[in-house]
């Protein structure tokens, strides 16, 4: 297939493969052959939004600098320690920021109208998300159970994506 490349093939749909198999329906032959499995995905149903965000680290340091208030409007307490761990700590904050845009728009409330403390990105290794006050309730609402968070930062520039699930019921 062209866009399986050398030693990939489509997977097919069956029973137990989930939404298209992991990876977009790409699987690896080599793995296989090695033995190796791969990882199990959740049905299809149990992704309720996907967000993404890209922001500039020098943006979120001149709008720090130029307006400190915006420290605690923007970020917990546990966010800024983190933060200002770091010599290089505008990266991080980016990070963070993009976070909390990528959850709005996975749980489709946009980056406009809620509280941006109430979307907390923890770290401790992988980072994770506490979903507080209106947000909380939106996404109870909404029947998310849980927001998982990748975040990444290189080159100036600060990545996030956001995945909003729900938790599969039977019957």
């Amino acid at each position: 297939m062209p866009c399986a490349g050398p030693g990939l093939r489509r997977a097919r749909r069956g029973v137990g493969e989930g939404a298209g198999g992991y990876n977009g329906g790409v699987r690896d032959e080599r793995t296989e052959r090695a033995g190796g499995g791969f990882p199990q995905i959740p049905p299809a149903g149990l992704l309720f939004g996907l967000g993404i965000d890209v922001i500039e680290a020098d943006r979120i340091r001149r709008l720090l600098e130029r307006l400190p208030r915006a420290y605690a409007r923007l970020f917990s307490e546990q966010e800024r320690a983190y933060c200002d761990r770091f010599s290089d700590r505008w990266s991080h904050y980016a990070a963070r920021f993009a976070a909390k845009e990528a959850v709005g728009k996975a749980l489709g409330i946009g980056i406009i109208g809620f509280v941006w403390r109430d979307i907390e990105v923890l770290s401790g290794g992988k980072p994770f998300i506490a979903l507080h006050g209106d947000v909380a309730r939106i996404a109870r609402h909404l029947g998310v159970t849980r927001v998982e968070v990748t975040l990444s930062h290189t080159g100036g520039m600060a990545y996030a994506v956001a995945a909003a699930l729900k938790e599969e019921t039977h019957g």
